[in-house]
């Protein structure tokens, strides 16, 4: 999906926020590899509680955007920071989808690492 063309990870939650399957990805981007996050809520990877509280409020929000009978509108960005086991801290700018499955409404969240890297600069002595 598109999502997994823009984004460095994506993660499916449950109509809780709880992660449904291992997520790999995500577990080797906040270096818990070899181990499963299913089951964890994705703002539990969120050291502040504004960010926690903000995420809730924007996957949330996309509910209302579902219609049983159409499309989910396009993905909106969030900016937060999450935390690996190491302790560090992970710039990430998320987009989540909403879709209503035929049990419950479900969400796609793509994770993308925001850096402050800029372009490596034109090497004058080449020219």
């Amino acid at each position: 999906n598109l999502l997994d063309l823009v984004c460095d990870v994506v993660v499916s939650l449950d109509d809780s926020l709880k992660i449904t399957d291992s997520a790999r990805r995500f577990a080797a981007m906040v270096t818990l590899q070899g181990k499963s996050v299913e089951g964890s809520r994705l703002q539990d990877f969120m050291p502040a509680a504004e960010d926690q509280q903000a995420f809730e409020k924007y996957a949330l929000s996309h509910t209302a955007d579902v219609s049983d009978a159409g499309p989910s509108p396009p993905p909106r960005a969030m900016h937060v920071k999450l935390r690996d086991s190491l302790g560090n801290l992970i710039r990430a700018e998320l987009f989540c989808v909403a879709f209503q499955s035929p049990v419950r409404r479900s969400f796609f969240v793509g994770i993308k690492e925001v850096t402050d890297s800029l372009p490596i600069p034109e090497c004058q002595a080449f020219r």
